[in-house]
């Protein structure tokens, strides 16, 4: 009887069954989110069912930073993530096998440097002889050594630099008086901010965009390109939804942000939307800059972590996004 089935279905296909039969099983993407606001879209995406509605399954898992997706993804554990520029060199560098797709967000007005509400420290030059918590291997770290820092006549070993690798344990470590300061992004900023724990001195803007981008492994590309792009439009259409209906995208955080345990009014995560930058195109900008910091790394920015430069442009991958742009 089995076999007989089969052998229907196997006919089915000889004899001219419509393609879409074959086509209806869903795709799959295993996805790192971060945890921070650069993550909003694929919340989004997830929560309003806009990557279902591209037939994709999504295994999603939840990361401090985009470092950690980044490692996962050197472990084999998930296809695609996002990560800041920094750390997306240096996993050039080491041989990483992926390649950035699209620019996930702008994120330097959501990134602060912050001290408790209650101290005396009112300007980061003031840090001097003082504990920062930072990242290691972050865009964050680096920005603040190559660029902020030396804007306020601080030099290596003006501060020390705590290592506080997931930004939900940082605002913890400050209020503990750990630290005197952080670098530090949204939601975790606004949130401190509403509850009033901290006082920001100044958002990354002044001193760097902050790109963020989305990167998938070379075998997936080579072997799931179809999951690339529905993966980007369910994506692309969470940009639509933050650009043209914000209070609804910040409604839909929110719920992501609730379930969390982080209570906070939509209003706030509304206002910290509202600062990120949705530019999804890899453009020739992006493609300076990511030279420019290669060269600063390699020189010595921040702790110097490049001993050379990685191919850049063999890891930009701008068609996937074109398709994925076409489709909808």
């Amino acid at each position: 009887m089995k076999r007989g089935i089969v052998m229907m279905g196997v006919l089915a296909l000889l004899l001219g069954a419509p393609p879409m039969v074959l086509a209806q099983r869903p795709l799959t993407i295993r996805l790192g989110v971060d945890g921070a606001v650069q993550g909003a879209r694929d919340v989004i995406a997830i929560r309003q069912g806009f990557f279902k509605q591209e037939r994709l399954e999504v295994d999603w898992r939840r990361f401090g930073v985009g470092r950690e997706g980044r490692d996962a993804m050197i472990a084999g554990a998930i296809d695609i993530n996002a990560t800041a520029t920094t750390p997306f060199l240096i996993g050039l560098e080491k041989g990483v096998p992926y390649a950035a797709v699209a620019v996930n967000s702008y994120f330097c007005g959501t990134n602060h440097i912050v001290v408790r509400k209650e101290s005396d420290i009112q300007s980061i030059a003031q840090l001097k002889g003082k504990r920062i918590a930072l990242a290691r291997g972050t865009v964050t770290e680096y920005i603040f050594a190559a660029k902020i820092a030396p804007a306020y006549g601080l030099k290596p070993g003006d501060y020390e630099v705590a290592n506080v690798a997931d930004q939900k344990d940082r605002i913890p470590t400050l209020i503990a008086k750990a630290v005197d300061a952080t670098g530090i992004g949204d939601p975790y900023v606004a949130i401190a901010e509403h509850e009033g724990l901290v006082r920001s001195l100044g958002d990354f803007c002044k001193y760097d965009a902050l790109p963020f981008v989305a990167t998938v492994t070379n075998k997936v590309i080579k072997e799931n390109p179809a999951g690339v792009v529905a993966y980007l439009r369910g994506w692309l259409r969470a940009v639509k939804l933050l650009k043209e209906q914000p209070e609804k995208a910040a409604e839909v955080y929110w719920q992501e942000q609730d379930a969390a345990g982080r209570s906070v009014p939509v209003s706030v995560l509304d206002k910290t939307l509202r600062r990120m930058r949705w530019e999804p195109e890899i453009t020739p900008e992006i493609e300076r800059y990511l030279a420019d910091q290669a060269q600063d790394l390699l020189k010595g920015g921040g702790e110097g972590r490049l001993n050379s430069i990685p191919d850049i442009s063999k890891a930009l991958n701008k068609e996937l996004l074109q398709k994925a742009k076409a489709g909808l």
